[in-house]
């Protein structure tokens, strides 16, 4: 029981089987060739900003317009530099400054409108999403009011600024609410593989449990047997150890299935090896089991609840005499095991919850009686499968 706790808190703590773990994994394969890719792909955006020069091819540029432009190009790409190595969120001051920069632009230049839809761009990508939303609309409002002074720098340049601005910053926004929802959806998707590695290690250790706990039982049983029978009686003794010898190798195979997942348990096999065991242990077996066939899955928790209960009887209930009894009704399976051992309180530990584990799966239930007159375990598997 401490070991199988000690199990649970290695799982919780391994970042790698944890739930927690997930967004910390998410988060460190930002740094992977795929993200850094996809992170050098933004550079590409860079295309637009050439566009402000675009008059220039047939113009000519004044002395003070060509040092502004270059200077304010030099300044806008360095901005986009700073943000690009933020993993493309933006700071509200660093949208301020590049809208500001395309409104100083504006007497020189008429693609000035250039950067101020980059900035609304940028605001589409800021976090947390209600002030992105704010910082659009309050940028498309400056442009509304500014609408009188800019038109006097052309007209074409206000309306594209105004229009552009407002579709790139909702397609932004569109494109950033959709890279969440995909980093959420891998998030999950970590979850749920954490999880299913946890639960399946849980598995492999219940399993574990009782077929180990049962084989060794009865290992310990026969060799305690052989161990009295050796000076007395040799062929009886030799016997008692090949019985141990096929023991442990029948114990070798179910853990290898076990661990791929294949157990197979049939009842009429368990039936048979709980006699066997009972025997070893000096308790009178009485067996009543009616048949049961069609119905595998249902067998095959039953079988490894009877397992359980057996190692349970040879182990702890000093019991003299053990009924085993299988009766199968119009809806379910019913599996007693009775023993008139010590009773008593019983702790249930890692074997008991295994077994409800198993029987709650299948929407079944476990009943467990104990008293000065001995234990009495209920097992129940439904035919049909619960909703």
């Amino acid at each position: 029981m401490g070991s199988r706790a000690r199990d649970t808190d290695r799982m919780n703590k391994d970042p790698s089987t944890s739930p927690e773990g997930a967004s910390e994994r998410h988060a460190g394969a930002l740094t992977s060739p795929g993200r850094a890719f996809q992170a050098r792909w933004h550079l590409i955006w860079l295309i637009y900003v050439p566009f402000y020069f675009i008059s220039w091819l047939y113009r000519k540029p004044g002395p003070v317009e060509l040092v502004a432009s270059l200077a304010g190009a030099a300044f806008f790409l360095l901005l986009f530099w700073t943000i690009w190595r933020q993993r493309g969120r933006p700071m509200l001051w660093q949208v301020i400054v590049i809208f500001c920069l395309g409104l100083a632009l504006s007497p020189f230049n008429v693609g000035w409108s250039v950067y101020t839809i980059y900035a609304m761009s940028f605001a589409a990508r800021m976090t947390p999403r209600r002030m992105a939303i704010r910082t659009m609309i309050v940028l498309e409002v400056a442009l509304l009011a500014l609408g009188p002074l800019l038109q006097a720098h052309g007209m074409s340049a206000w309306v594209s600024g105004l229009l552009f601005g407002a579709v790139v910053g909702f397609a932004g926004l569109m494109q950033s609410d959709m890279e969440r929802k995909n980093q959420e959806l891998a998030i999950a998707h970590e979850e749920v593989r954490a999880l299913a590695t946890t639960a399946e290690r849980e598995r492999i250790s219940r399993d574990l449990h009782d077929l180990l706990g049962h084989t060794l039982t009865l290992v310990a049983v026969k060799a305690e047997l052989a161990a009295r029978l050796v000076s007395r009686d040799a062929e009886a003794a030799e016997r008692e150890m090949q019985a141990v010898a096929a023991a442990a190798r029948e114990a070798l195979g179910e853990v290898r299935t076990a661990v791929v997942g294949m157990r197979g348990a049939s009842l009429a096999f368990e039936l048979d090896k709980a006699r066997q065991a009972l025997a070893a242990a000096n308790v009178q077996a009485e067996i009543s089991a009616l048949t049961t066939d069609g119905h595998p899955a249902q067998e095959a928790v039953l079988a490894m609840a009877l397992r359980e209960a057996v190692t349970n009887v040879i182990r702890h209930a000093g019991a003299r005499r053990c009924e085993i009894r299988l009766e199968p009704t119009a809806s379910s399976l019913v599996l007693t095991v009775a023993d008139d051992g010590v009773g008593g309180k019983i702790a249930e530990g890692s074997g008991l919850k295994g077994m409800r584990a198993r029987l709650a799966a299948i929407g079944g239930g476990l009943k467990i009686q104990s008293d000065k007159h001995g234990a009495r375990l209920v097992a129940t598997a439904p035919l049909k499968a619960a909703p």
